[in-house]
C-alpha cells in the first residue's frame, strides 16, 4: 500500500490537532509510519526542550504582523544568532505542496550529513514517510496559521537522534509564504 500524500496527511494533522483531546499516537492517526511522532499546536516556552527554541519562539512572537502572520521581511538574522546553526528558512513554492530550504542550518547539516540549502523537501535522502511528514507539517501550519512543534525519530541510517522541530509561519501581506524553523537533534536528553 502506498503512503498517503502530503496534502492528505496535512488534513489529518489539522484534524488531529483540532480534535477533542488529541491524545495517543499521532502517527497512527496520520496513517504513516513515523517513529516517535509527537505534534503540538501553539507550543509555549515550557513545551520546548531547548533555550534556542524558546528564544526563537519569543523572537517570532515579537515580530510585526500583517493579517495575524509575522512579516517575513522583518526577520533579523542577528537577533537569532544563538540559534543560527539550528535554524532553517523554508519557502512555500507557489501553486504546489512543495517546500524549498532557503537556509539549512550548519549544525543540522553536520548531524544529518547533508545540506539541503536550495533543495526541496522531496529531495531529502530519507524515507518517503518522513518526506511526507515534513511537507504535511508545513502544509498544516499554512492551514492553521499557527506554530507547530513536532518530534520524530530519524531513520537510524541518518542519525540516532530525535529531531525536535519548532515550525513558525512567516508571511507577506498576511499569507503564509515562509517558515522559520528551529530544528534540534536530541539523543538521550542531550543536544547532538
Amino acid at each position: 500500500m502506498k503512503p498517503p500524500t502530503a496534502l492528505a496527511t496535512a488534513e489529518r494533522i489539522v484534524s488531529y490537532l483540532e480534535g477533542p483531546g488529541h491524545r495517543g499516537d499521532p502517527a497512527a492517526h496520520l496513517n504513516i509510519q513515523v517513529n516517535g511522532a509527537q505534534l503540538l499546536c501553539d507550543p509555549g516556552e515550557a513545551d520546548l526542550p531547548t533555550e534556542m527554541q524558546r528564544a526563537t519562539l519569543r523572537y517570532w512572537q515579537g515580530l510585526p504582523r500583517v493579517g495575524g502572520i509575522p512579516d517575513q521581511l522583518k526577520v533579523d538574522p542577528e537577533a537569532l544568532r544563538p540559534a543560527l546553526g539550528y535554524l532553517m528558512l523554508v519557502d512555500r513554492l507557489e501553486g504546489s505542496c512543495e517546500f524549498r530550504y532557503a537556509l539549512y542550518g550548519s549544525k543540522i547539516a553536520a548531524v544529518s550529513g547533508f545540506d539541503m540549502t536550495g533543495q526541496t523537501v522531496s529531495d531529502i535522502a530519507t524515507l518517503d514517510e518522513i518526506r511526507i511528514f515534513f511537507a504535511a507539517c508545513y502544509q498544516a501550519v499554512i492551514a492553521l496559521r499557527r506554530p507547530l512543534f513536532t518530534v520524530h525519530e530519524a531513520p537510524r541510517s541518518i542519525t540516532v537522534s530525535h529531531w525536535h522541530r519548532l515550525i513558525l509561519p512567516l508571511g507577506q501581506q498576511g499569507e503564509v509564504r515562509r517558515f522559520l524553523v528551529c530544528n534540534v537533534p536530541i539523543h538521550e536528553g542531550q543536544i547532538v
